[in-house]
């Protein structure tokens, strides 16, 4: 094959001046196919098909069967469906190839432009590069041809470096041209390399061809050839060399003569450039002027090259050819691609019509096709020419033009005797061919009217009736000399139904009209006039029907069927075949029987073959050599010799069916690529050996390829992995199977595939390993059951555990709700107690005090005084045992106001410095400068705090002084220092100092000071709830100091209320008291009578209402716990019926929520009993007021 097509344009211009012939060729030239034409279509593919460039190199096949092309942009690699590419961003250093060559190990080899020469490695993924960086004998990296000798050397030559030899072991040796030596290389410029037939290595350069002989160069003489300027050199098998040269070709025989090619003597005159191929058949194929040539039988015959590319006839420049391992041929340009013609491009022949030469047919596209008696056949179609045919020389004589008047002709029927009929739409000709007579008829003719269907077909019944149906499926019946006869339309009396659709009419094998419908299968029957369906067949819809003898075959959508006509009716043969044997799902235009039995119809999707006998299927369509894949006409068979013609858009395609046959061999099956992906990229395994796939890896991928480059797309490929698929999977022409996730395990994956021919190839199989995630090896099982083991031992010992502390908590929640409960209940009985005691308190106390009103004697007073300090030291008792109780349940509230430090540290020790000067102590109070003066926080209780703590020291100090200090606490609050000179505390005694109900010396203290042990504790507790502590500093005999810090905020100081003056003489009021214990009642009342006041009771609340409707009050007292309903809902009732004076609700609830309930109803005022004359009388001048008598 030639690789080199430089200074083309002066080689064809020397060339023309040659006058050529072909005579010593044609005795060795295969015969053609007997009675068929040869029209060689090739096929064009160009960057639009996956090219990386229309400048096409080289090329070359390699042993698994791919082909290798060289181009101006990229190595490309062929495999029937699409192109693999190599560039500088694939590891090829430079994108342009100038040559390709695969040696006898399946190397494949590339000369570059600039990067030397390189060879791709067996995995067909990297390149090693020969150059002048690491290659020191290289003179040049512009490789343009190698090639390789029997004995394992590769030779290269460069553009001006001369030529290369690569030994097998590495060492690379140079030959260049040596002045005066005649046995050296010719020139550095070497073009083309070649091994002859019989191993010899040829080398053409720009100044001649030599043959290496194993030690130098013997060279041919100039006078021999053309020109010394080598083009290319191609070579034969039987040793003959053909020399490219820019006036001409030279040739070598294998004698060793060497002449110019002697084409003028031979006869012939057309210009052959260069002898590009000779095919495995013996057919020479050129490079000619007009573009490509073959051997025609002694003749040029000229290949038309259709480019859809350029839509139009183009002129290639040539490169070189070459045929693969099915014998296609391979021809390449530098200008329009790369083409391929498949070998079995002779079994059709096709005809078209071309511009300009009346030689050609007269219509474009055939659209009906019919035998003549005489052995010809007839065709009409777009042209609207009537062609008689001769198909063993594929002459064409233009019968009549323009039968329909400017229309297309549609269908063709030569009649019994000779004359031609001719449909058309809205018309009929007859034409008699001999005579040159015809006529005429249209649809709207008074007599004998056409058709007025767009289509017509045509039909002669044994009686010499010419029938004639057009696409309104309308039927009608004429006269050998065109007289109508009848017309039938469907649904009248002509038996056809009215929603039938006529497909198609032909004679049937009892001579009748048969018609084939959407209702079946219809006869005429002439004694009737009608028609009539034909016995034994079903009304299903047929689109055509074919007569062989006995058998009549059916086509229906998608299937064919067989039936045998014994003379009355069709016996079903149970024979057919179906989509399971590979028929396409369409409707088939028309269907003929070859002389084999092989059933041929025409479709929209190719030529069907269906083979009865062997139960297969083929469809024909561009990629076999057919020039369309639409064929609307039917096939027609000729008559005698069993050849076929059907008509499509692009011509008349012609075959012979004996010599259409699928093939019987499968190409081989490879699998071209298996990867997977790992992480972002794709990783790749060898198909030749079992592999392991990662337990990360994903999306497995195996494609396989039938390398056959002959309807590669019409190819079927399966898979079936055992274990994971339940049968064979098909995956159409792509060849490729993925497998997202697989489990862990061995598998093994059978890959066969089909060729277009239904032939299946042999299976291939690929073994491979999933290889589980480490968690799912043995070891980590081993590891992750000792695992599970401990940790379910840990588990049990922590439910164990668990079940341990969820006990002991439970036992806590236990303890802590029976304390909780212990607490309501102390809470509870506190309150209870509290409110029990003091009711009879207010009658003891408040008696002791009218009682101190009246006169008594010295000792009655002392008694009286006796029993209300008993009175108030048990309210006292009382009081602590609550706040306690309010503590400990969380509702104790303290109030959020600004106060006063210094004026609460101003009646506190007014209050106490009495108390120190009776028992003859010292009373200081110290204020730091920094004490705060307002603070923010419950006043009353810091007052409690500093009152306690004051009382303890004065009541414990026997001798000395009793001393308060305030400063301030960092970084905001109080500090408050309660200093003695008392016996002091011992560490036990600090102690128990702030328990309940405990006191120093415990019962001895209570004996000798009094008291019931809870004021330090609820100090201790008040401090705590304002965010502070009360700690304690002493030793016995050095006294006590009681440090309080309260972090209480600073506050601005509020005003001091203004001083109440009480005056001289009360004004007398009239009050309601509604109280119902009796003592209590007497008590309220005489401490009102005491200070003045006219008091009404009343002991519940309808009393109430009703003195409150007959009188007027100042101001009434409520009972909360009255009967009936209490004081708040009495105060409500008082309210509502307009009692306007102010109410003072007295009560003896010790909860924190009855004085907001209280005030909530309407009460101006809130005192607990026991009550005193004196909260009585604070209460009346707060709310009623005060005037003087006037006197």
């Amino acid at each position: 094959m030639r690789a080199s097509g430089r200074k083309r344009g002066a080689a064809r211009a020397w060339a023309r001046r040659i006058g050529a012939g072909l005579a010593l060729l044609a005795a060795s030239v295969a015969p053609a196919v007997a009675g068929l034409p040869e029209t060689p279509r090739p096929r064009q593919l160009t960057v639009a098909d996956g090219l990386p460039s229309n400048r096409i190199n080289g090329i070359a096949e390699d042993r698994s069967g791919y082909l290798w092309i060289a181009t101006s942009d990229g190595l490309a690699r062929y495999d029937g469906l699409g192109f693999r590419v190599w560039r500088a961003e694939n590891g090829l250093r430079d994108s342009f190839v100038w040559y390709v060559h695969v040696d006898a190990r399946n190397r494949v080899w590339v000369g570059t432009n600039d990067a030397g020469l390189a060879v791709l490695d067996p995995e067909r993924k990297r390149f090693r590069f020969y150059d002048r960086r690491n290659t020191p004998a290289m003179d040049s990296d512009t490789v343009w041809t190698i090639a390789s000798t029997s004995d394992g050397a590769l030779w290269y030559g460069t553009d001006a470096g001369g030529l290369y030899r690569l030994d097998p072991d590495g060492r690379v040796a140079r030959f260049a041209p040596r002045q005066g030596d005649p046995r050296s290389l010719p020139g550095g410029g070497v073009v083309q390399l070649e091994t002859a037939a019989d191993g010899s290595l040829w080398v053409g350069t720009k100044n001649g061809v030599a043959r290496w002989t194993g030690r130098d160069f013997e060279r041919l003489p100039d006078a021999a050839l053309p020109s010394p300027i080598i083009n290319g050199i191609t070579a034969e098998d039987d040793g003959t060399l053909w020399f490219g040269t820019p006036r001409g070709v030279g040739v070598r025989r294998p004698n060793g003569s060497v002449s110019a090619a002697p084409w003028a003597e031979l006869g012939i005159a057309d210009p052959i450039l260069h002898v590009l191929l000779r095919d495995r058949s013996g057919l020479y194929w050129f490079d000619v002027p007009q573009g490509l040539g073959y051997d025609n039988g002694g003749a040029l015959g000229v290949v038309p090259l259709y480019s859809e590319s350029a839509q139009g006839l183009v002129r290639p420049s040539w490169v070189g050819a070459y045929q693969d391992h099915e014998g296609g041929l391979w021809f390449a340009s530098y200008t329009n691609g790369l083409w391929y013609l498949p070998a079995n491009w002779r079994q059709f022949a096709v005809l078209s019509r071309r511009i300009g030469d009346p030689a050609s047919l007269g219509n474009a596209k055939l659209s009906g096709i019919a035998p003549a008696a005489d052995g010809g056949m007839w065709l009409v179609g777009s042209g609207g020419v009537l062609d008689r045919l001769d198909p063993e020389t594929g002459a064409v004589r233009h019968v009549a033009r323009d039968l329909g008047d400017g229309l297309v002709l549609k269908s063709v029927m030569e009649d019994a005797a000779g004359a031609v009929w001719v449909s058309f739409p809205g018309g009929l000709a007859r034409v008699e061919p001999h005579s040159g007579r015809f006529r005429r008829w249209l649809h709207d003719d008074p007599d004998d009217p056409a058709l007025a269907g767009t289509e017509t077909w045509l039909a002669q019944s044994g009686d010499g009736t010419v029938w004639l149906v057009d696409d309104q499926s309308i039927v009608q019946a004429r006269e050998p000399d065109g007289r109508v006869r009848a017309t039938l339309r469907p649904g009248e009396d002509g038996g056809l139904a009215r929603d039938a659709v006529v497909r198609e009419i032909g004679r049937g094998p009892d001579g009748a009209l048969w018609v084939a419908t959407s209702r079946g299968l219809s006869m005429w029957n002439a004694g009737a006039r009608r028609f009539e369906p034909v016995p034994g067949a079903d009304a299903r819809d047929v689109y055509g029907f074919a007569i062989a003898g006995e058998r009549v075959w059916l086509a229906r959508f998608g299937a064919l069927e067989a039936y045998r006509w014994d003379g009355a009716a069709l016996q079903p043969e149970g024979l057919g075949l179906d989509t399971r044997h590979g028929m396409p799902l369409i409707a088939p235009n028309g269907l003929t029987v070859d002389a084999a039995g092989t059933v041929w119809m025409s479709s929209v999707r190719g030529l069907i073959r269906a083979d009865p006998a062997a139960g297969t299927v083929r469809v024909y369509g561009v990629h076999d050599g057919l020039p369309s894949q639409e064929f609307e006409t039917p096939p027609v068979a000729r008559p005698g010799d069993g050849r076929i013609l059907v008509g499509s858009p692009e011509g008349l395609v012609m075959f012979d069916p004996s010599l259409v046959r699928p093939t019987t061999q499968a190409p081989p099956l490879i699998v071209e690529s298996i990867d997977v992906r790992r992480g972002e990229r794709r990783a790749a395994f060898p198909a030749e050996r079992p592999f392991r796939v990662g337990p990360g890896d994903r999306d497995l991928r195996i494609v396989a390829r039938l390398l056959s480059f002959n309807d590669a797309r019409n190819h079927v490929y399966r898979f079936r992995l055992s274990g994971y698929d339940t049968g064979w999977v098909e995956t159409g022409a792509s060849g490729e199977r993925v497998f997202s996730r697989l489990e862990p395990g061995e598998y093994l994956l059978r890959i066969a595939a089909r060729t277009a021919d239904n032939v299946w190839s042999a299976e291939r199989s690929v073994r491979f390993v999933v290889a589980p995630p480490w968690w799912r090896t043995w070891p980590a099982i081993v590891g992750l059951a000792g695992l599970v083991a401990l940790a379910l031992w840990w588990l049990a010992d922590a439910y164990r555990r668990r079940l341990k502390r969820r006990h002991a908590w439970q036992m806590a929640q236990h303890e802590r709700e029976l304390a909780k409960q212990a607490s309501l209940a102390k809470t509870r009985f506190l309150a209870t107690l509290g409110h029990e005691v003091r009711t009879p308190m207010t009658g003891v106390l408040g008696m002791s005090e009218l009682l101190l009103d009246t006169p008594l004697q010295p000792q009655q007073r002392s008694y009286v005084e006796s029993i209300r300090r008993a009175g108030q030291h048990l309210l006292r008792l009382v009081n602590d045992a609550l706040d306690l109780a309010r503590i400990e349940s969380g509702k104790l509230d303290l109030a959020e106001q600004p106060f006063d430090l210094r004026a609460l540290v101003d009646e506190a020790a007014g209050l106490m410095a009495p108390l120190a000067r009776r028992r003859g102590l010292d009373f200081v109070i110290e204020i730091a400068p920094d004490a705060p003066r307002g603070l923010l926080g419950d006043g009353s209780r810091v007052c409690q705090i500093l009152l306690n703590l004051l009382g303890n020291a004065i009541k414990f100090t026997e001798a000395g002084s009793v001393s308060l200090r305030v400063s301030a606490l960092a970084p905001e609050g109080v500090r408050l220092e309660i200093a003695d000179t008392g016996p002091g505390l011992n560490e036990e005694q600090k102690a128990r100092l702030f328990r309940r109900f405990e006191q120093a010396e415990g019962a001895r203290t209570a004996a000798r000071y009094g008291g019931s042990g809870l004021g330090l504790a609820i100090c201790q507790e008040l401090a705590a709830a304002m965010g502070g502590r009360i700690r304690v500093e002493s030793a016995p005999g050095e006294g006590a100091r009681f440090i309080v810090e309260l972090p209480l905020a600073a506050a601005p100081v509020p005003q001091a209320p203004a001083e109440t003056r009480w005056p001289a003489r009360r004004r007398a009021l009239s009050l309601l008291l509604v109280e119902d214990d009796p003592t209590v009642a007497e008590v309220v009342a005489g401490l009102l009578r005491a200070q003045g006041h006219r008091v009404t009771h009343a002991p519940h609340g309808l009393a109430a209402l009703a003195e409150a409707a007959n009188a007027r009050f100042d101001a009434a007292l409520l009972d909360l716990d009255l009967p009936g309903f209490d004081g708040l809902e009495l105060a409500r009732q008082l309210q509502a019926q307009g009692f306007a004076a102010p109410l003072l609700a007295i009560t003896a609830r010790a909860d924190a929520e009855a004085e907001p309930q209280a005030m909530a109803a309407g009460f101006r005022g809130f005192v607990r009993k026991p009550v005193t004359s004196a909260m009585l009388a604070g209460f009346l001048e707060a709310t009623v007021g005060v005037e003087a008598d006037a006197e």
